[in-house]
């Protein structure tokens, strides 16, 4: 069984040019909204040009692209193979990102825009949740990014 987990959308209805989508994710109780313009990465790299990651302690995100494509980098030492890069778009329903695990992402030439129907626990607070780790500065970090071959999920997989 794979580490990573997707929460597929369901189609309710269709009508000429429009679709409705159930995108319910029963864990969430948060959403952010989150606009690349253009080919962002999120954290950018450090002031070394580093890669920077955000791991979150007390929130579990479930990133579902509504518009465009990103790339997510996920990292998280618990898991059988540690690396793993995932393209989304649309078609590939949220993506769950579990709390402890390094992540980044870009978008594509075009930007993107993704939904993050997040479960936040007791303890999350914004001001802890969001300060990017540079791989220069954590060396788990750099050395599974180093030695690791990330396995890599492609669009709508």
């Amino acid at each position: 069984m794979s580490d990573i987990h997707f929460n597929k959308h369901r189609v309710f209805r269709e009508t000429d040019d429009v679709i409705f989508y159930d995108i319910t994710v029963e864990a969430s109780n948060s959403s952010d909204l989150v606009i690349h313009d253009g080919a962002a990465t999120s954290p950018p790299p450090d002031v070394v040009g580093a890669k920077q990651f955000y791991i979150h302690h007390y929130q579990d995100d479930y990133n579902r692209v509504v518009q465009g494509e990103r790339t997510f980098e996920l990292v998280n030492e618990t898991w059988k193979y540690p690396y793993h890069i995932v393209n989304l778009n649309r078609a590939s329903g949220a993506l769950l990102i579990p709390r402890g695990t390094f992540h980044r992402s870009q978008s594509g030439e075009s930007g993107s825009i993704v939904i993050n129907q997040s479960h936040r626990y007791e303890g999350f607070d914004v001001g802890t949740e969001f300060i990017p780790v540079s791989c220069a500065d954590d060396a788990r970090l750099y050395n599974i990014l180093k030695t690791e071959k990330p396995v890599i999920h492609t669009l709508g997989e």
